[in-house]
C-alpha cells in the first residue's frame, strides 16, 4: 500500500450535483479497490492561474489516500474519461526516515550536546567593578 495525493480541478459550470457525484464515484472506486481515504479536502471554486479550455474558474478538491498502484491508476482513468475534469495530478507520498548515524557520529553528537548543556549551566563570568585605569 502506497500513500497518494490527487489534486483535481473540475469545471465550475458543471454544477454542484455533478461535482459531488464525481467525488463520490472516485472515493467509491478507491474503497472498492481496497484503498482507504485518509483525507478529502474540498477547496471549492477558485480562479485559475491561466485559462484552461476557455474557463477562468474551477472547483478544486484534494484526496489523500492509501492504495495499491492499480487503484491509483483507476482513479486517474476515471478522471481522464470525465469531460468535466480540467486538470488532475497524482503524486506518491514517500516518507523518508532519517539516516542512521555511525557510532563515531553518535559519540560526536553526544559530546556536542554535553558541551551545550555545560555551557547553559556554567556560572556567568564575573566582571569586576572598578575605577578607571588612568586614575
Amino acid at each position: 500500500m502506497n500513500k497518494y495525493e490527487t489534486v483535481c480541478i473540475v469545471r465550475s459550470d458543471a454544477g454542484d450535483e455533478l461535482i459531488k457525484a464525481f467525488i463520490q464515484k472516485a472515493t467509491g472506486s478507491l474503497e472498492s479497490g481496497g484503498g482507504t481515504l485518509t483525507k478529502l479536502d474540498e477547496w471549492g471554486r477558485r480562479r485559475l492561474a491561466y485559462p484552461i479550455q476557455k474557463k477562468n474558474e474551477g472547483y478544486y478538491f484534494v484526496m489523500e489516500y492509501q492504495s495499491a498502484p492499480e487503484v491509483s491508476k483507476e482513479i486517474e482513468r476515471l478522471m481522464k474519461l470525465n469531460e468535466n475534469i480540467l486538470r488532475y495530478q497524482t503524486v506518491r507520498i514517500i516518507s523518508r526516515k532519517p539516516p542512521k548515524l555511525s557510532k563515531k557520529a553518535k559519540e560526536k553528537a553526544a559530546k556536542a550536546l554535553a558541551a551545550a548543556e555545560a555551557a547553559k549551566t556554567a556560572p556567568a563570568p564575573v566582571i569586576a567593578e572598578g575605577g578607571n585605569a588612568n586614575g
